[in-house]
């Protein structure tokens, strides 16, 4: 069915094929892997956007100097910077799950890492744990174990050819993290501060956060409600630290 929604969509991105557009690598399911890294993140931000805005994410196809959504809403790349701009500048809040890590495990979140997982990603996984045990005035701590045994969180690798770098549980009713990160190999050639950035985010999901640029879960009150940079938004940037309101929220989360 198409809404008056679609149909505004449509005729806007009409408008913006007459102008020139910018040329970037198309994103399919068989190119991802030779593509540019910053085109990959892009196209996960397109993504990230169109899914918040409800369209189907089975039903996005880039097509050279365009996306085709839902078969036929057409938007050209221009348009969809713009409208991203807009998105990252609002609406970007800080929120949780329902349920985070109790105290009986939040200041020691053991992490097993799979004999599997390839060593740049290794290097990520170390720096997102050093990454969330940085936080400061927070009892949240993290760290790697030889083991599987006991482990709170497995890490290991997948494979699928779709638009998700990585994916993790988040903490259960019981108060204990999420149970695994899933890293998709078809994301290998990620730059490393990009690899960084993306682990860390999951691990955001496995101690109780939401995406902030979504509205699934529950703002945490007493952070801002625009934090357009945060680690936490759903698609991947080179990691430059966490924002101010990341701290805020882990320290609100997980008091020291």
């Amino acid at each position: 069915m198409i809404t008056n929604h679609m149909r505004e969509l449509k005729t806007n991105s009409m408008l913006f094929l007459t102008a020139t557009l910018l040329l970037i690598a198309s994103c399919s399911k068989k190119s991802v892997q030779t593509e540019d890294p910053a085109n990959q993140a892009n196209t996960e931000e397109i993504i990230s956007y169109l899914a918040s805005q409800g369209f189907d994410q089975q039903q996005i196809v880039f097509e050279n100097d365009r996306v085709i959504v839902e078969k036929d809403i057409i938007l050209s790349f221009p348009e969809l910077e713009q409208r991203i701009a807009e998105w990252k500048s609002v609406a970007t809040e800080q929120r949780r799950h329902n349920y985070i890590v109790s105290n009986s495990y939040n200041s020691n979140i053991t992490i097993y890492i799979d004999p599997a997982v390839p060593s740049n990603w290794r290097t990520a996984i170390q720096g997102a744990v050093n990454n969330w045990n940085a936080v400061p005035s927070s009892r949240l701590g993290m760290s790697i174990v030889s083991s599987q045994s006991g482990a709170h969180c497995r890490v290991f690798m997948g494979y699928e050819a779709a638009n998700w770098i990585a994916r993790a549980y988040l903490p259960s009713s019981s108060g204990r993290p999420g149970v695994s990160v899933e890293i998709n190999s078809n994301y290998n050639s990620l730059a490393a501060s990009q690899k960084l950035f993306a682990i860390t985010h999951e691990f955001g999901h496995t101690i109780g956060f939401h995406h902030t640029n979504q509205t699934s879960g529950i703002h945490i009150p007493g952070t801002p409600t625009s934090d357009p940079n945060s680690v936490m938004n759903s698609f991947v940037l080179p990691w430059n630290g966490f924002t101010s309101a990341d701290v805020l929220a882990t320290q609100i989360l997980y008091p020291q």
